[in-house]
C-alpha cells in the first residue's frame, strides 16, 4: 500500500473548506493543555507528556483529547507542545465536553471528519484533513500500555514533513485517548510507519512559545479582556443533537 499524494497549492496549505459538522462557527481558537502536572497521592492521573486526562462531570460528559499541529514560523503565542519534524509543534487540545463509550473512536472521528485545514489565528492545522474523504476509523484496543488504533482507506499526504504531522497526530491522539502512554497505528493492518516510510515516531523536546505582545494595551486593562480560548464544537453536536 502507497500513500496517496495530493498537489500543493501555491500557498502550500489546503485552500478554505466549510467547516465540518460539529464545530462552532469558523472555530478561531481551541482550548489548549499544556500545564505539566508532577503526580502526587491524591493527583489527577495524567498522560505521558504530563497533562492531565480528562475528568467526567457528574453527567459523564469530558472533554475529547486531540492533537494538532502548529506550523513552524507561525507559532500562537503562549502555547506548549512538543517538537515534530520539520520544526513543527505538536500541541495538545480538547473538544467541548463529550458523552461517549469510545474515547478513542471520538477522539480520531473529530480529526478525521474535521473539514477545515486551520484553526484561529495563528492557526493549529489539522494534517488530517486531506484524507477526511479516504481515511476512517475502524476500532481500536488496548494492550498493556499500548492502544492499536485500527483505520481503513487511504492516507493522503503532500509531502514528508506532512507525513510526520499526520503520524503525530495520530498517535498521540488515540494515547490521550485511551489514557495510556503508547500507541500504534495501522491501516488496513499495515503500520502507518511502513505505509508513509517514516522511521519510529521520536518527538522533540517539550517547549513553550513566547506570550503576546501586549504593548499598547495598559489603556485597556480596565476592560474585561477577551477570552481567546474557544472550545471546539457544539456540545448538542458532537453527541447527536440536531
Amino acid at each position: 500500500m502507497t500513500p496517496r499524494l495530493r498537489p500543493e497549492r501555491p500557498s502550500g496549505h489546503p485552500g478554505p473548506r466549510r467547516a465540518a459538522a460539529g464545530l462552532v462557527g469558523a472555530l478561531a481558537a481551541v482550548v489548549l493543555a499544556g500545564c505539566t502536572i508532577f503526580p502526587s497521592p491524591g493527583q489527577e492521573p495524567t498522560d505521558q507528556d504530563g497533562n492531565p486526562l480528562p475528568a467526567a462531570d457528574a453527567e459523564g460528559y469530558r472533554p475529547a483529547p486531540l492533537y494538532l499541529v502548529a506550523l513552524n514560523g507561525a507559532f500562537p503565542p503562549d502555547t506548549t507542545g512538543r517538537e515534530v519534524a520539520c520544526q513543527d509543534l505538536l500541541v495538545r487540545a480538547q473538544t467541548v465536553p463529550v458523552d461517549s463509550e469510545d474515547r478513542v473512536g471520538t477522539s480520531i472521528g473529530f480529526l478525521l471528519d474535521d473539514e477545515q485545514y486551520s484553526h484561529g489565528d495563528p492557526a493549529l492545522t489539522n494534517s488530517l484533513d486531506p484524507s477526511e474523504d479516504g481515511l476512517a476509523y475502524s476500532s481500536s484496543r488496548v494492550e498493556g500500555d499500548t492502544v492499536v488504533l485500527e483505520l481503513t482507506g487511504d492516507v493522503v499526504t503532500r509531502n514528508q514533513c506532512e507525513s510526520f504531522r499526520i503520524r503525530a497526530q495520530l498517535n498521540r491522539t488515540a494515547a490521550a485517548a485511551a489514557g495510556v502512554p503508547e500507541a500504534e497505528v495501522l491501516v488496513d493492518g499495515v503500520r502507518i510507519e511502513e505505509i508513509l516510510g517514516l522511521t519510529e515516531m521520536e518527538l522533540g523536546q517539550e517547549i513553550t512559545t513566547p506570550p503576546a505582545d501586549t504593548t499598547g494595551t495598559e489603556d485597556s486593562e480596565s476592560a474585561d479582556p477577551e477570552d481567546p480560548l474557544e472550545e471546539i464544537g457544539d456540545p448538542g453536536q458532537l453527541n447527536g443533537g440536531g
